[in-house]
């Protein structure tokens, strides 16, 4: 199969997970119908995580929550952590890859509301994307994290991410993770 053909669209299988606390979500791809969830999940971030997240301070409009809810391109994934079901779902975390177009390297993003922080659901879900990233022929992962947020740092750390200057200047250090080695470490069961 072609490299290209490797990055075509490919399901996502919801995972439900219990966390270190004791309590469950699903993690599953992002639907347009998750707008209103979105939408109160971003409102409800403190300005610390909004600065974390987005390098700066944002409003949530109605376009940003769009963006946030739009089925991705075939090269990218958009997952959600919910919690609860049916007309009570509360999306509690975020995490997407975009790729950049050759064919080899990804950008993530993550996010996870601020009562849900120190239970392992980042971990969860940066482990699910490097997995489905790998399984579909990326090659590299990288992401762009701010010098000051430690526990994006630690994780990248710990899931064996090599941390560097960016150029984004001195603020915001490169994360970047080589997803040929990872896929060999999730066959051993290390990632």
């Amino acid at each position: 199969m072609t490299q290209k053909g490797l990055l075509e669209k490919s399901e996502f299988p919801p995972m439900r997970v219990t966390l270190r606390d004791g309590r469950s979500v699903t993690i599953r791809t992002v639907r347009s119908d998750d707008g209103d969830a979105m939408q109160a999940a971003l409102e409800g971030l403190s300005a610390e995580a909004r600065y974390s997240r987005f390098m700066g301070a944002i409003n949530v409009t109605p376009a940003l929550v769009e963006r946030a809810v739009r089925e991705p391109a075939d090269r990218d994934r958009a997952l959600v952590a919910v919690a609860g079901e049916g007309a009570n779902v509360t999306v509690v975390g975020g995490a997407r890859y975009v790729g950049d177009g050759d064919g080899e390297t990804c950008e993530f993003a993550i996010t996870i509301s601020d009562g849900w922080r120190g239970a392992g659901l980042a971990s969860r879900m940066m482990r699910a994307l490097i997995t489905d990233a790998a399984a579909r022929g990326l090659k590299c992962m990288e992401g762009y994290v701010l010098g000051t947020n430690s526990a994006m740092l630690d994780l990248a750390r710990r899931l064996h991410f090599e941390i560097g200057p960016s150029d984004e200047g001195p603020s915001v250090q490169l994360v970047r993770l080589d997803l040929v080695r990872a896929r060999g470490d999730a066959a051993g069961g290390e990632v």
